[in-house]
């Protein structure tokens, strides 16, 4: 496994899924207004936070909406430009509105998300997150609501 492009979390205690979103919007509320990059690190960090405490394999990829890596989680190394170029491509032939939209794959018992992140002109970019033995609904739920909040602290930055 790679190591991430964002440094892993120093806390890894707890599971629930409800427990990470809250710890991640406690933050936000301690942090009263840091700077939007520092956001998307927390952010960053409760999705491996939650990734980490799946049983089966997990991965998570954030890269522009050209298909370049910003950062990762699970993925091997040798596997992130195949895997960042296959997430680009999936909103390539398509012009995304203004807001979150989501692509969902499934092969056996795995799943992946693929959620178009808008942010300010160009700026766009694409967070997949692939999961084993998490219910289809439920990784596409908390995938849009990451997206979502990672397109508000993109849209915030100078």
């Amino acid at each position: 496994m790679a190591a991430p492009l964002i440094p892993p979390p120093l806390l890894r205690g707890g599971a629930s899924w409800v427990g990470r979103a809250s710890h991640h919007r406690r933050h936000q509320v301690r942090s009263g207004g840091s700077a939007p990059l520092a956001g998307v690190q927390t952010l960053w960090e409760s999705l491996v936070e939650v990734l980490r405490a799946i049983e089966g394999p997990s991965s998570a990829l954030l890269c522009t909406a050209d298909g370049s890596a910003v950062a990762t989680f699970g993925l091997p190394r040798s596997d992130v430009p195949r895997v960042s170029f296959e997430t680009g491509s999936a909103f390539a032939a398509r012009t995304p509105s203004a807001g979150v939209e989501t692509i969902e794959l499934t092969a056996d018992q795995r799943h992946t998300v693929i959620a178009w992140v808008p942010g300010p002109p160009q700026q766009h970019h694409l967070l997949s997150v692939t999961a084993e033995g998490v219910s289809p609904p439920l990784l596409h739920a908390w995938t849009q609501r990451a997206a979502e909040d990672l397109g508000e602290l993109l849209a915030a930055q100078p």
